[in-house]
C-alpha cells in the first residue's frame, strides 16, 4: 500500500462534480470560498501543493459542472498509509442533500476501496457523509473517529 501518490488522484470526476487540487483553480475563486484575502489564500494553496507532493494527504476542491461554482473542500491530512489511517475535513457550500451523497459515495471509494484507510480522525463531518461511511462498514468508537475492521 505504501506505494500509493496522492498527487495522482486527480480529478475525480462524478455526475455533477469535478474534483482538483487547489492549485487547479482560480485564486480569486478560492479566495472566496475560504472567505480569506488572496495572500493567505496563496499560502494556503502552496501549502497544499506540499503537502500533496509529500503524500502527506490529500485536498480538493470541488466544483459543480453546470455552473463552475466551488461548492465543497475535502481535505485528508496527516495521512499515516502504513497504519491505515488519515484526518478527514469535508466543508460544503450550497448543497443538495442529493448532492452530499453523490460527493460521499466517491469519497468513500476512494478512502474504503483505493487507499483502504481503517481509522478516519473527522471533527464536525457532515451528517450525510458520516451516515454514508456508518452505512458502509465503518463505525464510530466516539464521535471523532470512523472505524473499519
Amino acid at each position: 500500500m505504501t506505494d500509493i501518490k496522492m498527487k495522482s488522484y486527480r480529478p475525480f470526476i462524478t455526475e455533477n462534480f469535478m474534483w482538483d487540487f487547489p492549485t487547479r483553480f482560480n485564486l480569486k475563486e478560492v479566495s472566496e470560498f475560504l472567505d480569506d484575502d488572496i495572500d493567505p489564500t496563496t499560502q494556503y494553496i502552496s501549502n497544499t501543493a506540499k503537502v500533496i507532493m509529500r503524500n502527506d494527504g490529500i485536498y480538493w476542491f470541488i466544483q459543480k459542472k453546470s455552473t463552475k461554482e466551488l461548492v465543497g473542500l475535502i481535505s485528508l491530512s496527516d495521512l499515516d498509509l502504513e497504519n491505515e489511517q488519515a484526518a478527514l475535513m469535508v466543508t460544503f457550500k450550497n448543497l443538495t442533500d442529493d448532492e452530499k451523497k453523490e460527493i460521499s459515495e466517491r469519497l468513500l471509494v476512494f478512502l474504503r476501496d483505493q487507499i483502504a484507510l481503517k481509522t478516519i480522525l473527522i471533527n464536525d463531518l457532515d451528517h450525510i457523509v458520516q451516515e454514508k461511511f456508518i452505512n458502509d462498514g465503518y463505525n464510530t468508537p466516539n464521535n471523532n473517529i470512523l472505524k473499519r475492521s
